[in-house]
């Protein structure tokens, strides 16, 4: 990794990044184990938690966020599973890119490689919002590869993200400040839930890396232009792997019912539910619910 090219954009930037990512590290609740596996596309880096021999579930987190939005779920998934939260590269976060993603082929590479290095032959895979939406695209890309899926909060999956995410994000990303953070993670979350204290330290910290990543990252402009667009029907209809879909009630990327609608009518063995008193904030404000439904499919029909 020392002859690769930092993706921060001064080493200023870097530390105060990586200051705000090892506070959210500290609400980890379980023992993890980092990771960097390589290819192509750079080094990934991964949090391993869980016994070694249980089966693996790999986790994909959403867009400008990194693994660590995964600390109030992992204590639920590891006690079941080797539970591998990745950094997704070109990402902020720990993982170092090189070769830039240019292409939704890209990103199947790219985990494709992830699983080989891992020896995982056909995965359990789940996603939160943009990592939804990758592993989604994964399915439709190397179906052969992947067992059972899990896709939470999907961005732009079924239907295009309301255009109020482009006009409250486009500022935020030309002018980087706290308080634009602040707001879009408002908009996000239920309003119960950002006042919850319980839910607080979390999102403090969450928010706060968001910020820090916004202002000093530097994403591979090839990369920020694979962008989330709904999938055709008939690359849903391609997906002949066991889905489960759950989408909170107030989601305000899209209409909740309708993307359910249109998923349950493509998607071949899919199970989907709205989830109540929640937004695009769901698998995290309400992680008991989703995570016991989330084990519950996993393994259901038992476990190969």
């Amino acid at each position: 990794m020392k002859n690769m090219v930092c993706p921060f954009k001064s080493a200023k930037g870097e530390a105060k990044y990586m200051a705000a990512y090892e506070a959210s590290m500290k609400l980890w609740p379980v023992p993890y184990e980092d990771m960097y596996i390589a290819n192509r596309f750079g080094h990934t880096h991964l949090a391993a938690s869980g016994l070694p021999d249980a089966p693996a579930l790999v986790l994909l987190h959403g867009f400008f966020f990194s693994l660590t939005m995964w600390s109030r779920n992992v204590a639920d998934l590891s006690k079941h599973y080797r539970v591998y939260a990745v950094d997704v590269v070109g990402q902020p976060g720990k993982s170092i890119p090189d070769q830039p993603i240019r292409s939704r082929a890209d990103f199947v590479e790219w985990l494709t490689a992830i699983l080989d290095a891992l020896s995982i032959g056909r995965a359990y895979l789940a996603g939160m919002s943009y990592g939804g939406w990758l592993t989604l695209n994964y399915a439709i890309g190397a179906l052969d590869r992947v067992q059972k899926i899990v896709v939470l909060s999907p961005s732009a999956s079924f239907l295009r993200n309301v255009r109020q995410l482009r006009l409250r994000g486009l500022p935020m990303m030309f002018f980087p400040t706290r308080f634009l953070a602040n707001s879009f993670a408002r908009w996000l979350t239920l309003a119960e839930n950002w006042r919850d204290p319980d839910i607080r330290p979390f999102m403090d910290c969450l928010v706060e890396q968001f910020y820090l990543g916004i202002k000093h990252f530097r994403m591979q402009v090839e990369t920020l232009s694979v962008r989330p667009v709904p999938f055709s029907d008939e690359e849903l209809r391609s997906v002949a792997v066991p889905t489960l879909l759950l989408i909170g009630q107030q989601e305000v990327l899209y209409g909740p019912a309708a993307a359910l609608e249109r998923a349950q009518r493509l998607i071949p063995h899919l199970e989907g539910e709205i989830v109540p008193r929640a937004g695009h904030d769901m698998s995290y404000s309400q992680y008991q619910a989703v995570d016991s439904r989330v084990v519950e499919f996993l393994n259901e029909g038992g476990r190969s």
